[in-house]
Order: C-alpha cells, then structure tokens, then sequence
C-alpha cells in the first residue's frame, strides 16, 4: 500500500514535468499549486482545510523520496499508514507546518497531531527506519531566504510528534553505511566551520536510539563547501563515501570515505596509486557531480583530460572529455571514457579505443556534432539535439532518438561504422546528467 501512494505522488510530479519541460524548483512549485488534486490527495487536503478552517498552501519538495507535499508511510508501527502533508497557512505563520493525519474510515482522513518547521521552504522530504525496522521516521530539510538550511528528524507515535535531533546542515544522505541492514543511517555535511574545509556528522542507531556518533573534517583549508553527498559499495563490498565539495567559485573535487567496520567510524581512503585526491579528481564543470554512472552500485567520479582529442571551434567552449572512475579497487577503479556536453549536461560513452584518436566537429546545421577519426576525414558517428516538430530536423539518415530533453530530442546516427560505436551502444551509454 505504501509503495502505491508513493510511486503515485510520484507519478503526478513526473507528469507534469514530461509534459511541459520544467525542471527547476521554482517552475515545479508554480506547476503544480494550480491543478485541482482528486482521490486520496484530495481527501487529505479537504481534512487538513477543515482542521485549520481555512485554505492550505501546499508546500512542494525541491528533492527527497516525496517530490509532493503528501507522504504516506507506517510511522508509529501499528501496522496501518499514516500520511504527512506539508504546507503553509494563514493561521500559522510563514514556515512550513507538516501535519500528520490518520486513516479514518474509506477516503477519509483526520488530522493527528501538526508542528511547526523552522523555514518557509522545503529542501528535501524524506521517510527512513533510522530507529528501528518497526518504525519509520520523517527527514525534512527546511531552506530559508538568507541560504541557511536546517534538517529536522521528526517521531510520530500515534499521538505527538516529537523532534528527535534538528541541526543545521549543507548537504545530507541518508544510506546504510554502517550495515545494519534493517535501519538506516544519516551524514549531514555541516556549514563551513572557521578553519574551512568541510565536516561530515554522521548518526547512526545505537542501541535503538538514533544519535550522532562522529564528525569527520575534511579538506581544511582547501575546501569552500559541500556540493553534494553520495553512497556506494566498492569491489571490496565495503561502504564507501564520495563527497563532492568546492574549491573555488567553480572547481569542484570529490573525496572518497569509507566506514571502518573494525571502529565503527568513517575514515579517508586513498585508492592505491592517487597521491593527490583533489588533482586526481579536478573538474570544472559545476554539473559534474559523481554519481553511479552504469548502475552497478559503485559512485563513480567525472575528471576531465586533456588527453581524449581534439575538440574543434566552437565545439572546445562546449564539449570536454571525461573519465569516469570509481577508485575503489586494488588496480584503481574502472573507468569510461567520453565526451561531456555542457550545453545540455550529458555524457556520451565512447569506446576506450577512441581515446586520444578521434576528432569532434559541428555538424553542418549547428545542432550538434560529427565524432570523427584524428584527420576529420572519416565521420564515425553525428550526435544532434533538435525540434521533433520542425520538418528541416528530419533530415536524411537513420537517427535514432537517445533521450528528450525538454520539448527537443538528443539523436544519433551512425555514419562510418567503428567496431564498439553502435546506436545500441550509443543509446545504452548516453546519460542525462541532471537526473540521477
């Protein structure tokens, strides 16, 4: 049942977002306050309108498990889901409120218990049994207008909702890094503390209560800040930790943690071979977050070379070369070799036979480029980003859609054939780096 109403509100969210192109905060806000809700979300609202007696504002996630203001969820263990809404209100100030409502009959929903947030904005929404595995708790990362960000862990036990730690925060995960398997632990990347550099908090359940039980400073007086957070397994099964954080106004750099079982603590890893993690790792792209790239479970890290070819004019302002690697062997970590558009944020593989051999060129209309050998005489391959509805993009050739991005496709097509470069390949190995 809880999977339902999620992959529901989800639905409606994604929707949306297919059918107009938005994918900004702002743009996901506007969308979707002014749809009239029905079904269950309706009912939700219409008790928690006649608890207040007025109108709600619903308040929509910027990111999270819920990119809705409706959550549902078994929060206090009794076998049954509850829901949780999040909104403003005439009657209760600027923040957001999140208001927790218990089933009460078919369709029908009463509000239990509401508490006040500590902002006007809603960064993430997330559920987790950080406890235990009987129990869900509620993770809501609240944003203000000056760019401070708290994150508050909330308990409902069938009757109060209790704040179980709120700290302020710049970046949050939420995995098993400690391998309980049945509960689920918290890192917060903290604000940047007087000596710089960056200091991850993480909490865990310990003997069933959750608490902090390390903070670990990384990068003093290297880093600015924390861009983001991701968690992992390596080729050793271990748990492993890639933070991406600043070094500049645009570089980014990752560092790569990993828990201890023996101590029971996060530690820094240095891959066998990297002498200097954050050359190693230097990229200045402000998309190019790590992420796992081929699904396999591993955070695999974006650098840049200068080794991969030649990029043409104009296409060298747009395009880079990129390896992925994940760092996390004995050999130091596989890795992927392609082409990045920064235009439009995507990654295209390209076999590692490739590598240092091939020269990239606009193609005659402008929409994209020609992946070509050393001298430019033969075309491998012409990848394009075009308006399905305009007939001059037809074109003549056998293009296949890769991705839509917006009201436009990504094509490609092969030109000369190159043992590994297939539109299968292409299509398989082509990622939109704006989702993950």
């Amino acid at each position: 049942m809880k999977q339902t109403k999620q992959k529901l509100a989800l639905a409606l969210v994604f929707s949306a977002l297919l059918l107009t192109g938005c994918s900004s905060y702002g743009d996901v806000e506007t969308l979707l306050r002014a749809p009239q809700l029905s079904g269950e979300s309706s009912a939700l609202q219409k008790a928690l309108n006649s608890y207040l007696g007025g109108s709600a504002t619903l308040k929509y996630p910027a990111s999270g498990d819920f990119l809705s203001p409706f959550a549902f969820g078994d929060w206090d263990g009794d076998g049954e889901d509850e829901a949780a809404v999040l909104y403003t209100a005439d009657t209760t100030g600027s923040n957001v409120c999140l208001a927790v409502l218990e089933p009460s009959g078919e369709d029908s929903w009463r509000v239990s218990r509401t508490v006040e947030g500590l902002s006007s904005e809603v960064e993430n929404f997330n559920t987790a049994n950080l406890k235990n595995a009987e129990s869900q708790q509620l993770v809501v990362g609240y944003s203000s207008a000056q760019g401070d960000s708290y994150c508050v862990v909330y308990q409902y036990d069938g009757e109060n909702i209790t704040t179980v730690i709120s700290q302020s925060y710049t970046q949050l995960l939420l995995a098993d890094l400690t391998g309980k398997e049945d509960t689920t632990d918290l890192v917060l990347a903290l604000p940047e503390n007087e000596m710089g550099g960056v200091t991850l908090q993480l909490l865990t359940n310990v003997d069933g209560e959750f608490r902090s039980i390390q903070t670990l400073a990384l990068g003093a007086g290297s880093y600015n800040g924390c861009a983001a957070l991701h968690a992992g397994t390596g080729s050793d099964d271990g748990m492993y930790l890639v933070m991406d954080a600043w070094t500049g106004t645009s570089s980014l750099v990752s560092d790569i943690i990993l828990y201890d079982e023996a101590t029971g603590f996060l530690q820094p890893y240095r891959p066998s071979g990297m002498s200097d993690i954050q050359r190693s790792t230097l990229r200045y792209h402000r998309e190019l977050l790590s992420r796992d790239l081929d699904d396999n479970g591993t955070v695999d890290i974006p650098v840049e070379i200068d080794d991969g070819g030649t990029l043409q004019t104009p296409m060298d302002k747009r395009l880079s070369f990129l390896l992925w690697k994940d760092y996390t062997s004995m050999a130091g970590g596989n890795s992927k070799f392609g082409v990045y558009d920064s235009e439009y944020n995507i990654f295209m593989e390209l076999p590692e036979s490739m590598h240092g051999s091939i020269l990239i060129r606009s193609n005659q209309s402008g929409t994209g480029w020609l992946i070509c050998n050393a001298e430019g005489t033969t075309v491998y391959c012409e990848m394009r980003v075009v308006d399905p509805a305009d007939n001059a993009a037809t074109g003549v050739g056998n293009y296949l859609r890769i991705a839509n991005i917006g009201s436009q496709q990504l094509q490609a097509r092969v030109v000369t054939s190159y043992y590994g470069l297939s539109l299968d390949f292409i299509s398989q190995n082509t990622v939109l780096l704006g989702s993950n």
